[in-house]
């Protein structure tokens, strides 16, 4: 997040948006997403999520994971309107076992703890709701590699005993139903000349 108020201190930024996808909340997971417009057709954006529950070393059920996106995103009108187009790549951090997940079946028996990378791309279209309130429907597919430490829990000792290490190539969906909320941005040029029409106001008056 940081990094994208870097970039856009250093470019002529039309506008950030802050969003929360509601897709992603309905797995119990917060996240936000920070977007910057970096011309009238591209923005910039990064995605986090982080799930940190259930906790306890020795709960059985787990799916704790912590996610990092970023994306680029092409306007095919103007920004933050209408259809768009997107490429993005993916870190996770994840600690899942014994549940049954629709789009990965190997942790119903086992717990996995790893990691997790893959690109995927997706199509969307926005609707404003108001002055600086839109939403946004997406979806698209990506492709992961993961790799991974495999156990499986021992009630008799209360641990958890190691079955060797694993890897993984598949395919991922992408659904987002994102609630998006816009703040205008001055570019730089603007600032220095409305700053220096300030300064030319008060030279005047005095």
């Amino acid at each position: 997040m940081l990094l994208l108020l870097v970039v856009a201190s250093h470019v002529s930024a039309q506008e950030l948006t802050i969003s929360n996808n509601l897709v992603y909340d309905a797995t119990l997971t917060p996240n936000i997403r920070l977007d910057i417009g970096l011309s009238p057709h591209w923005t910039m954006g990064l995605t986090t999520g982080f799930r940190h529950w259930p906790r306890g070393n020795l709960t059985q059920k787990k799916w704790r994971h912590l996610m990092l996106a970023p994306e680029v995103r092409y306007w095919a009108d103007t920004l933050q309107t209408r259809h768009f187009f997107g490429i993005n790549a993916m870190y996770s951090h994840f600690n899942a076992g014994y549940t049954d997940m629709v789009i990965y079946k190997g942790v119903k028996d086992e717990r996995r703890q790893g990691d997790l990378v893959g690109v995927g791309v997706f199509y969307g279209y926005s609707w404003h709701l108001g002055r600086r309130w839109t939403l946004e429907a997406l979806a698209g597919v990506a492709i992961g590699y993961a790799w991974y430490d495999r156990f499986v829990i021992n009630k008799q000792e209360d641990d958890w005993d190691p079955i060797g290490d694993g890897k993984s190539v598949f395919a991922l969906p992408q659904l987002g139903l994102n609630i998006v909320y816009h703040i205008p941005l001055k570019s730089k040029e603007k600032r220095r000349y409305g700053i220096t029409a300030i300064e030319n106001t008060n030279h005047f008056n005095q």
